[in-house]
């Protein structure tokens, strides 16, 4: 199916609302953090993990628009809402919609109940949400067209989206997947959460991955600083790195006995900067402030035997109001010689943000093919 021509002049709005998804909890700070950088945008409706906001007539958004959030997990027209009992008499209403027909994916999901993590909630797409999926699959070929369900869209494909605000409360729209997020379903990529993994950090790091770019390669040294009890280096050991796991706190078993790891029982303040001089890819999740996370990093990367290619910080705030620390938190990252810095909060996260930022731009979306396999690299001990 063909996308919607590109923005021209005369190219009109096709609607007054625009839709934003946050983290369950999350909807203060992101309604602050959206108009401030867009004065022109207006609250309208909010529920947990759902906001909509109005357009002003006087200066609207381009259809393509780009919103500029951190907090925001995805975004796009908000096109209306529609209420029943009935699934499959809703599916028949909205899809008569011509942006349905329009659009290349269907994306269905539902709000999050919980905060991630919390009585056992990961976001993704459930299976009630997947049910109503195929009903739109099946709406679609009943007029002689295919649509994906709640597959990851490629670049720029139009997203007719389906938030399933209440079971019998839906309100669909649209958007462009001009974001690497965008593609997918819900702004949550698809990460198999029933893996065995020692914390949720293995779920953070993942996403991180796929979300930012950087591609982690056999061989490649890596540095945690708060690493205990071992999720992210879990995932780190199983794509081929050696890593350093430094945390005053014990690590898994399974961790410690690996052989391409090796655990500096230390805080990162204390550890020597000789101890980073391999390291390519530095991690920090440290239970502190935002600050002082940057703080510990940059004493770590401004030394001259250290040359890291790329940094992946989570960065923990103890209330939603600081979230407005974000931009400066991102300006004194780049400071230190960054290329590229971004930020995001993970549909993983809780109630932090994934600071990711590389010295050289070209590190990002490598590609497999260009990725070749070496082994791991010896891993100095560390200095007693």
């Amino acid at each position: 199916m063909a996308n919607t021509a590109p923005d021209s002049p005369t190219t009109p709005a096709p609607s007054q609302f625009i839709f934003v998804i946050c983290q369950n909890g999350a909807e203060s700070a992101t309604k602050l953090e959206v108009t401030n950088n867009h004065p022109n945008l207006n609250l309208a409706f909010s529920r947990p993990g759902f906001i909509t906001f109005k357009v002003s007539a006087d200066n609207p958004l381009p259809q393509r628009f780009t919103l500029k959030s951190a907090l925001a997990r995805t975004y796009g027209w908000s096109l209306g809402k529609c209420t029943s009992q009935d699934a499959s008499s809703m599916v028949a209403e909205i899809s008569t919609n011509s942006h349905f027909s329009s659009s290349n994916h269907v994306h269905v999901w539902q709000r999050d109940p919980f905060t991630p993590g919390k009585n056992g909630f990961e976001p993704g797409i459930s299976a009630l949400a997947n049910e109503v999926g195929n009903l739109f699959k099946a709406a679609a070929e009943k007029t002689g067209s295919k649509i994906a369900v709640n597959k990851e869209s490629k670049p720029d494909d139009q997203v007719f989206d389906v938030v399933m605000v209440e079971p019998n409360e839906w309100w669909y729209g649209y958007h462009f997947a001009s974001t690497v997020a965008g593609r997918w379903p819900g702004g949550t990529p698809a990460i198999d959460t029933s893996v065995e993994t020692y914390s949720r950090a293995y779920f953070k790091l993942s996403e991180a991955l796929l979300w930012s770019g950087i591609t982690i390669q056999p061989g490649d040294i890596c540095a945690e600083i708060g690493s205990a009890p071992g999720g992210a280096c879990q995932l780190l050991l199983e794509k081929g790195a050696s890593v350093i796991g430094i945390d005053p706190a014990e690590m898994e078993t399974g961790i410690l006995e690996h052989e391409n790891f090796v655990h500096i029982r230390k805080r990162g303040t204390d550890v020597r900067r000789k101890e980073f001089r391999n390291t390519k890819w530095l991690l920090s999740d440290l239970n502190a402030d935002p600050n002082f996370s940057i703080e510990t990093v940059a004493e770590i990367v401004n030394h001259p035997l250290v040359d890291v290619k790329g940094i992946i910080l989570t960065l923990k705030f103890s209330e939603w109001k600081n979230t407005t620390s974000i931009p400066d938190l991102m300006k004194a990252v780049k400071a230190l010689g960054f290329q590229v810095v971004k930020a995001r909060q993970l549909a993983f996260n809780r109630r932090e943000i994934c600071l990711v930022a590389v010295k050289d731009k070209f590190v990002l979306r490598l590609g497999k093919k260009n990725v070749k396999t070496k082994k791991p690299a010896t891993i100095e001990k560390p200095s007693p």
